[in-house]
């Protein structure tokens, strides 16, 4: 006797296809119609990056880049002489200044923050984290001129701290480049934690307790798994203070004014006011891309280290 199969139900092979097919459409279909709204809900953002970004980054550049013609006056024409005097002198001595503090600040920045982080993390309270966090996030974006007068009336020349302390006798003046590095701290160091507190916090348990049933020490877990893990967000973290401080303009400008300590940003400033710098708009212009530069390197660098930062804990 021949066993019979059972096919009534089986669903044929072409109408499967079929509603395979439908089925991918209708999905594409809908991707299709996400992407499309996602694009109109970015119109209004794109709009506010042309009006605010793009056109005054296109309007510095152009500026930077013209001079005025000697034989016809009132008219411009294209050369690189702004840009050649922006790497001399004065607006040179700006520049390297400004590089110099804003890597010795970020050092300092940097070093205390990922202690401070730590040492937020080894007291395992879930309070104190949720509170570091939050004041970080707001200590972060503080500063301007409220941050200068509030350190011109602790540590200035007639401050309370500088008084009780002898910091004068001591040779420390607010008003210095020592000044400037001791100011960004308040800003930079939270920024620092807040970088490398999640990061820090990110480091498994697992991972300790597998080195140290093989024998290894603290030290020799943080030297061959922690800190190689930890790196990338803590140069990143680094690659930021350092953006914060070369762009810091209201701060400075509050503690010291147009002289004093050369930086880049007050130079760019005093351009476009005239006084001394009368006429020399353009080559501030040319300070400005300069400075623009410096920012995209920055950007540049951090972007990636961030990501390699986020690897291990996604």
């Amino acid at each position: 006797m021949t066993p019979t199969v059972a096919t009534r139900n089986a669903p044929s092979a072409p109408g499967a296809i079929e509603r395979a097919i439908c089925r991918i459409d209708s999905l594409r279909a809908r991707a299709e119609r996400r992407t499309g709204a996602s694009f109109w809900g970015l119109i209004p953002f794109l709009i506010f990056i042309v009006l605010f970004l793009g056109i005054p980054v296109c309007g510095i550049v152009l500026s930077a880049f013209r001079v005025a013609d000697v034989n016809e006056p009132g008219s411009y024409v294209p050369s690189l002489v702004n840009f050649a005097a922006s790497f001399r002198g004065a607006s040179w001595d700006a520049m390297r200044n400004s590089l110099q503090i804003s890597v010795i600040a970020a050092l300092v920045g940097g070093v205390i923050g990922l202690a401070l982080a730590q040492a937020i993390l080894t007291t395992r309270s879930r309070k104190l984290t949720a509170v570091v966090t939050v004041l970080t996030s707001v200590l972060a974006n503080s500063g301007g001129v409220p941050l200068a007068f509030s350190f011109i009336a602790a540590v200035g020349n007639a401050g309370i701290i500088t008084g009780l302390l002898s910091l004068t006798d001591l040779g420390f003046t607010l008003y210095s480049s020592g000044g400037l590095i001791l100011m960004y701290q308040y800003f930079l160091i939270p920024t620092m934690v807040m970088v490398v507190l999640p990061t820090l916090a990110g480091l498994r348990v697992e991972w300790k307790e597998a080195a140290a049933s093989v024998g290894a020490t603290s030290w020799q877990f943080w030297k061959k798994i922690g800190l190689p893990i930890a790196t990338p967000a803590i140069l990143s973290g680094f690659v930021l203070l350092f953006g914060a401080s070369f762009a810091t303009h209201a701060s400075a400008a509050a503690l010291i004014g147009g002289g004093g300590v050369p930086l880049i940003s007050l130079r760019i400033d005093s351009g476009l006011a005239g006084g001394n710098l009368a006429g020399q708009e353009n080559v501030a212009m040319a300070l400005g891309v300069n400075m623009i530069v410096v920012a995209l390197i920055v950007l540049l660098i951090y972007m990636p280290l961030q990501k390699r930062s986020l690897k291990w804990f996604t």
